[in-house]
Formats: C-alpha cells, structure tokens, sequence
C-alpha cells in the first residue's frame, strides 16, 4: 500500500467547505490533497443551494410578470415548461462548475484524490489504497436528508431537496413536509411557477428565526397562495390511483390531504458513514464528534468543518473552512459574526444578537429600533413596500444585533455584521452617504427614528401618555 508522509493538510469531501479550506491553505503554501467520492462541489452545487437558487430565480421572473400590471405593464398568466426550467438548473451548475472543477484546483496546487476516504489512525486516511499521512485533517464530509419513518412511505414515490430538481413536469399539487429555510423557499419556488403548494409543520414554521421577521414573511407567503399548516403532524402515507394521499394531524383533528408529488424538507443530519472516527481516537458524544472551537476534536490533528459541522448555508460551511484552516495556521481569531439566512422572497437574514438573547444579557438596558422598506424612496419606486428592518442596540447604542426582512435583506446583513465586529453605533451608521433611491436608505432611517423616539421621550408629559397606551 502507497504511503505518503509529506503532506501538511488532508481534507476529505470537497464540497464548499472542502474546497474553500484547500485553497486557503493552498494559498499559504500548504501542500494539500482533497479526497471526493463524488462530484466536486458537493450537494451544493450540484444538487442544493445554487439548482435552488435556479429554481428561485426563474420562479421570481414568473411572479414579475404576474405582478406587472401593478406597474402599469399589460401580462399574462407566464407559461411554464418545467423540462425547460430544468434545463436551466442543469446549465446554470454546468456554468458554475469550473470554480470547482479538478483543473481550476489543481493549478492552485492541490491534489485531487478521486476516491472514498476514511480515517486510518490519528493522523492518517485511506484513500484508493493509498495510506496518506497528514499533519492535520479536515472532515468535510457534509451531511444528507432526514426522512421520517412514517406508515406506507415505502410504497409511495417521493423527493427530498436533493432529488426535487429531477421533476420535468409541473406537479399538479406538491406537498412539503416541513417548514424550514429549505421547505418554505422551495415551496414557493414551485407555488409561484403555478402549482398548488401545501406545507406541513409539525411546530411552528422556521422555529429558530425571530418570530417578528418569521410572521412577515409567512403573511407574504400566504398572500402568495400557500396553504400553510402548522402544529400538525403526518400520521400515514399512502397513494390513491396517480396521487399521493397523507394523513395529518392538527391536535384532536385529522384529514387526509391528496397531492400529485411529496416532498420531505425534513432536516439533515452529518454524514459520518465508514468515516472511522474511533480509530482515530475522537472522542464521540452519541453519533456525532466531541467538537471545541474551529471545529477542532478531542485528536487536535483532526477537524470537523462545514455542513458536517452543523454549519447551515454555503456561506456558514465556507467560514467554518477558512477559521479552521487559520487555526491549524495559529492566527483564527475574531467573533464568528455568521448570518442566518431564509432564501425566500422576501428573504429573512439576520446576525447577532436576537431580542430575547438580548434581554437575557442586559434585562431592560437594551433597545429595539425598526424601520419599514415602506419609508423609501425605492420600496415604493420598485413597487416593493414590504418588510422592515429591526436592530438590537446595547446600552451604550452599539449594535449588537440585526434582522432584516424584505427586498435585499442578504445584500443589507454583511453591513450590520461589520458594524456588529467593530462596535459601531447606529449613530456611526447614520453617518454613511447612501444613494437615493436604494433600500439602503433605511440606514439613516432608523437612525432617524431612535432619535425621535428619544426626542419624544424626553417631552414633558409623553411618558405618562406612553404608560397609559400601554397595556
């Protein structure tokens, strides 16, 4: 068996994570190889977030059309041929593919390993009869879909975020079982590319996000045409002539839904299948490694990083890469400032602080300051009022959260994240010059609106009236 000693990262799986952290060390000088059983770029590119976000943008010109005549244009129900859409998804990852194809990461140095990895030691993988021996290693092995064990699901055809883009004709009525980041953006893809589009929740939609954002956007999605059921639960499966029928469960109540096409959004867990994490002496909590900062196990030889992680979205999975990849460098540092992101339209986006951690940390010495998309000049030129943006301050005025939910909330985030890292006050925000027309004009906006508010609160009289209007 071939054996090599010289090598000073070991990166197994070569999804984004993977590959962010091989260029990265590529970059400084690190000789690298990256192993891959599969498809370079991983499920994400091939088979999640960019054929998602290909789905989304072809569904989102739809809507456009639909929506024209609010802006004075004359359209027509759009015609959709799914087969095209579909086609569309498989060109758009064909376009995108040669930011990671094996040509593109070997000119940087890297060696490509075509083959299945596992852990052989502490500090070394079996790839393709090859021993490889590292001075550190990346597991980047991802994660795969959840799919719940339910009554005649055996016998019934169904998808998962995985395999939905297969479909080449439109579904007559797509049921989602589940309602998180991934269920309700693909289930408004499909509603607004003309199908009929029921969610089912077993609690409440999008359970990890600020309930204030979640319920602006549900009311949208419901506005849209989703039929949205929440606390409910799927008791059965089964298939009734062409279509699929499930049987549901609302507290005491039941029904029987029929559908043409299911589809489970249902969770991910990591997916560590043969990865030999005991014989590489990683300490395990149930299925899953012992995990400290950057990723780093109980073997500090050995990382875990990305979707494998619990690092959700491409973004959180590159991060993750490129902090682990740092602290094998001994120069990671600096606050892990991640947003969290719902890719649906309008999007949900939101990094630091929530209200409720908030209050927590600084019981009634915190402030709340919103402001909607409808004070701007350019919600109301692009005919999008929709949304609004909140933000968490600290007792001295520094931002120490953000939420946005509306148009262009992931362009907006990367702004409150840096103001959150350097300790900026909403008073430093206002100081930017930002064009006009633009949604960025909510910048100065909620500087506008703390100031008034303070200027209120300071009238003689105004808080008395305030405690009276208050419940």
């Amino acid at each position: 068996m071939a054996q090599d000693d010289k090598i000073d990262l070991c990166i197994i799986g070569a999804g984004p994570a993977g590959i962010a952290a091989a260029e990265r060390a590529a970059a400084r000088g690190a000789r690298v190889v990256l192993v891959e059983a599969g498809e370079l770029g991983g499920v994400s590119h091939n088979w999640g977030t960019l054929p998602a976000q290909a789905l989304s943008a072809a569904a989102e010109r739809a809507h456009q059309i639909r929506s024209a005549r609010d802006l004075g244009i004359g359209a027509e129900e759009p015609r959709i041929n799914f087969a095209r859409v579909n086609a569309r998804i498989r060109s758009a990852i064909e376009d995108a593919s040669p930011t990671v194809s094996a040509e593109h990461l070997t000119a940087q140095g890297i060696e490509i390993v075509k083959a299945r990895a596992r852990l052989a030691g502490p500090s070394t993988v079996e790839a393709d009869g090859r021993t490889i021996r590292a001075r550190h290693i990346l597991v980047a092995t991802g994660s795969r879909p959840v799919v719940p064990v339910l009554p005649g699901l055996e016998e019934v055809p169904h998808y998962t975020p995985e395999t939905i883009f297969e479909i080449t004709r439109r579904p007559g009525h797509l049921i989602v079982v589940g309602g998180g980041a991934t269920g309700l953006s693909l289930a408004q893809s499909h509603l607004r590319l003309g199908c009929q589009v029921t969610v089912v929740e077993m609690v409440e939609p999008l359970a990890g996000e600020d309930p204030e954002l979640v319920e602006a956007l549900l009311r949208r999605l419901r506005a849209e045409g989703l039929d949205l059921r929440q606390h409910t639960g799927v008791v059965a499966v089964s298939g009734e002539g062409e279509d699929i029928a499930i049987e549901i469960k609302t507290g005491p109540s039941e029904e029987r839904i029929t559908g043409t096409h299911l589809l489970f959004a249902t969770g991910r867990r990591p997916d560590f299948a043969e990865i030999g994490f005991g014989v590489a002496r990683v300490q395990m909590e149930g299925e899953r490694p012992a995990l400290r900062r950057f990723g780093r196990t109980s073997n500090p030889r050995i990382f875990v990083i990305g979707d494998a992680a619990g690092h959700a979205g491409t973004h959180g999975a590159r991060h993750s890469a490129l902090m682990a990849v740092d602290a094998i460098f001994g120069d990671a540092g600096g606050p892990d400032l991640v947003p969290s992101v719902v890719q649906t339209q309008p999007a949900i986006a939101r990094v630091g602080m929530t209200e409720q951690q908030a209050r927590v940390r600084y019981g009634a010495k915190f402030e709340i300051v919103r402001a909607g998309f409808l004070q701007t000049e350019a919600a109301h030129a692009r005919g999008e009022p929709h949304g609004h943006v909140k933000l968490v301050l600290a007792p001295d005025g520094a931002v120490v959260g953000a939420g946005v939910v509306g148009p262009h909330a992931t362009d907006l985030i990367p702004l409150f994240s840096l103001a959150i890292g350097r300790k900026l006050s909403l008073a430093d925000l206002e100081r930017l010059v930002v064009p006009c027309p633009s949604f960025a004009q909510i910048i100065p906006l909620l500087a506008a609106q703390r100031a008034q508010a303070k200027g209120s609160a300071g009238r003689p009289g105004v808080r008395a009236l305030v405690k009276r209007l208050l419940p």
